[in-house]
């Protein structure tokens, strides 16, 4: 399933990718600066991208799917690791990313809150119909 914002792979022009995991300390160094690893679900091919523009490297993203809008998890609802544990104790934010499910800490603010995609419909036709009372 391609993620949004992603580039085909440059193999197969497949855009079924998803990202791989950093080869390395200068891959590493890399996703800081927004260029991520990402692999091919068809052909198995990995490369280097820059899905999401240079703006958007002080915000907050998904480890996993690089998604921007985020929630906050509770963290008496889930375990958390010993670097998480200093992460938060430093001043680290708890997001969770609601559609791969993933909770992680980061020190970047969050760009958007994740709205799920009934709920902006319902609030619209609730504010229709007490307007409509009125």
């Amino acid at each position: 399933m391609a993620k949004r914002g992603l580039s085909s792979c440059p193999e197969c022009g497949s855009t079924a990718v998803r990202t791989g995991k950093s080869h390395g300390l200068v891959e590493h160094l890399l996703t800081w600066f927004g260029q991520f690893p990402f692999r091919c679900n068809d052909c198995g091919a990995r490369f280097d991208d820059v899905p999401i523009g240079l703006s958007a490297i002080i915000y907050a993203k998904c480890p996993r799917c690089l998604r921007m809008d985020l929630t906050v998890w509770d963290p008496k609802y889930y375990r958390t690791s010993v670097w998480q544990d200093l992460q938060l104790a430093l001043g680290g934010h708890r997001w969770r990313c609601e559609p791969c499910r993933c909770n992680f800490v980061s020190w970047r603010a969050r760009r958007e809150r994740y709205r799920r995609p009934g709920a902006v419909q319902e609030n619209a036709t609730s504010e229709q119909a007490k307007a409509s009372e009125s």
